[in-house]
């Protein structure tokens, strides 16, 4: 794949934090390649020692890009350090400090960051960064001595292109470099917040709202002071169909029961998983007690009515529903066990049945 299509391939599928780290590197890869471009052309006329060096250095990009096809990023990486690293040292002894080919440490500061935004390509991280830092930072002012206290003097022939301009393409190209960086790496860390958000809010087993998650709506819903009511539901002898048929075969009935849950959403109803075999109801404030008690009193009579069929056996099961009216002036927890009364009641009376 050529780079351009590579890099559209990586922007429609930056959802995944994977891909945004992909899309990193070909975005500093393909800034590079650009620019060994634009410098063969400058240094066929300026130098031919530095045109040489600089064809060397794009067939090296070639296989660098190569490599990322391949996967094998964490080498693609190293060797790119070090082949912009030996590139910005001939560049800057033989053109002179004055064309700002120095300046591609600062841009290169992006790139040797990179192993903290990867899980496993890159071992011993810390040594790798704080090594490959040292190393970028004792060069610039190596080079900085050199140039500029020793006065040795650059070794180029000619004198085509104003050091200014070059010096203002190598800074665009350093910024460029950085700010790439900065965008992907900012999209990475939301797609992680999200990541970390979904992880704290929902349950793993079922995708349903967890009890952090489920306390945080409703204290949302009790600061807006409207009424509403809420439902606590479990499995009738869920016990019973753990020791009957084994805990896996419990959590594929939990989660083909969350999965009924799930369907009174459009009723503008919110389900989370309160713990165990316990799931948590939320009707919203626009529903009066009798229309929220009939969605409930659908949702039991189609669990009823149905079985679920886990490994080939069929497991029927039953629900029961305790509900209470949320009252604004109590805490949540009160609140929870006025349902959860209602729940007790309901399975001390027969269970299969709501209650409140």
């Amino acid at each position: 794949m050529n780079p351009i299509s590579r890099l559209i391939y990586l922007w429609k599928r930056r959802e995944d934090k994977e891909m945004k780290m992909a899309l990193m590197f070909y975005v500093c890869l393909c800034i590079i390649i650009l620019t060994d471009f634009a410098f063969g052309y400058f240094f066929y006329f300026e130098s031919k020692i530095m045109f040489i060096v600089n064809l060397v250095c794009m067939l090296i990009n070639f296989f660098i890009y190569y490599l990322f096809e391949l996967n094998k990023r964490s080498l693609g990486v190293n060797i790119l350090l070090c082949e912009l690293l030996v590139f910005l040292i001939f560049a800057t002894i033989i053109m002179g400090w004055d064309y700002g080919f120095q300046q591609y440490i600062y841009g290169m500061l992006c790139i040797f960051f990179l192993p903290f935004y990867t899980q496993s390509e890159f071992k011993h991280k810390g040594i790798h960064v704080a090594g490959v830092g040292f190393l970028f930072i004792s060069t610039y002012y190596i080079l900085d001595y050199v140039c500029n206290i020793a006065k040795l003097p650059p070794s180029h022939d000619a004198m085509i292109f104003a050091p200014s301009f070059i010096h203002a393409l190598n800074s665009f190209v350093s910024i460029s470099a950085v700010s790439s960086f900065c965008i992907i790496s900012s999209m990475i860390n939301n797609e992680v917040n999200k990541t970390l958000k979904r992880k704290a809010d929902f349950d793993e087993l079922t995708s349903l709202y967890n009890r952090y998650g489920l306390n945080e709506l409703l204290s949302e819903r009790k600061s807006e002071n409207k009424s509403f009511y809420i439902a606590i539901t479990d499995i009738d002898f869920f016990k019973k169909i753990n020791d009957t048929y084994g805990h896996n075969a419990g959590d594929e009935v939990l989660k083909k029961l969350s999965s009924k849950l799930v369907e009174l959403n459009k009723h503008s109803i919110v389900v989370g998983r309160w713990g165990g075999e316990e799931f948590l109801i939320i009707g919203d404030s626009s529903l009066g007690h009798q229309e929220f008690k009939m969605h409930l009193e659908n949702f039991r009579s189609n669990i009823e009515n149905k079985s679920f069929n886990v490994n080939g056996k069929k497991i029927k099961v039953t629900v029961s529903i305790g509900i209470a009216k949320f009252n604004n002036k109590s805490s949540i927890e009160n609140n929870i066990k006025e349902a959860d009364i209602n729940l007790y009641k309901a399975k001390e009376t027969g269970r299969n049945k709501i209650v409140g």
